[in-house]
């Protein structure tokens, strides 16, 4: 009977002892779900694709403005990331393009501004990469190619439920810092990653004051690919007042890969929008 009990009791520690290490296993650092969420945005981009976006900016003043876009992206064998934004409306900055490129050796991109009504592309330093994109919520930095884990240190501080579209997700809460040697555009901020498909569905940006600048809200979800993706999100800008939503409207991989060619900051007036069906 004593054997038995014993039996009993060692079979119930062992029990314990494999679900707390289960547990601790499972558990992730706030630095670890940062890089699942640059590995599963490195996962959807892999390879080349085609988007088309809307954009429609609130300002402060009650005035709006509406912009379509068509984005190339790429990422190539050589472990570069390639981004370009062709401006499709309105018909007045039609056919500007914004390019973003990122190589391996790199920690932060290049980028250019090609303006059609003046022929030519100039490149964005790091104060201009920081400023508004088309005059939204969003900057050029933020639009072009970016790397959370390698901007900032993070640290997991709870986890709370997130309704996205009538919906509730479970989620990490991270505090984010940008790390000294890093180009990030903000001080430090806070997010929520969805714990299953570790996509951010909520975000704070704080500047070096440590005033709230900016909020991001993802609003509807959708799926691209048997993988989770955000279809539409809204940016707002606390201390301007103005505020972004963005709508993917379309994403379709090409019949083959976009040339590296394609992204050739020295190339760019020559670029085609209808071999792409823009």
């Amino acid at each position: 009977m004593m054997k038995k009990r014993l039996f009993i009791v060692n079979l119930v520690m062992f029990a314990l002892t494999v679900s707390m290490f289960s547990l601790s296993a499972a558990a992730l650092t706030g630095d670890e779900i940062l890089l699942q969420l640059d590995q599963q945005d490195q996962f959807l981009s892999e390879g080349s694709m085609i988007s088309t976006l809307q954009f429609n900016t609130a300002y402060s003043d009650g005035t709006t403005s509406a912009n379509q876009f068509a984005s190339l992206s790429k990422n190539g064998d050589d472990n570069a990331e390639y981004s370009l934004i062709y401006f499709v409306e309105p018909i007045d900055v039609a056919g500007t393009i914004f390019l973003s490129v990122k190589t391996s050796l790199e920690e932060s991109a290049h980028m250019w501004l090609f303006l059609p009504a003046l022929g030519g592309v100039k490149e964005l330093v790091a104060d201009q990469q920081e400023q508004s994109f088309a005059g939204s919520a969003f900057s050029y930095q933020d639009i072009g190619s970016r790397d959370f884990q390698g901007e900032y240190n993070a640290e997991t501080v709870g986890e709370e439920q997130v309704e996205v579209d009538g919906k509730s997700y479970d989620c990490y809460i991270l505090n984010l810092t940008a790390r000294e040697d890093s180009n990030a555009e903000y001080a430090s901020g806070k997010m929520w990653v969805e714990k299953e498909n570790f996509i951010m569905l909520k975000s704070e940006d704080y500047n070096n004051d440590g005033k709230l600048e900016r909020t991001t809200v993802i609003l509807k979800l959708g799926e691209f690919e048997g993988n989770v993706v955000a279809d539409k999100m809204i940016s707002t800008d606390t201390i301007g007042g103005s505020s972004t939503t963005i709508t993917f409207l379309t994403r379709t991989r090409p019949g083959e890969d976009i040339p590296n060619s394609v992204f050739d900051a020295d190339d760019l007036a020559a670029f085609d929008p209808g071999a792409y069906g823009l």
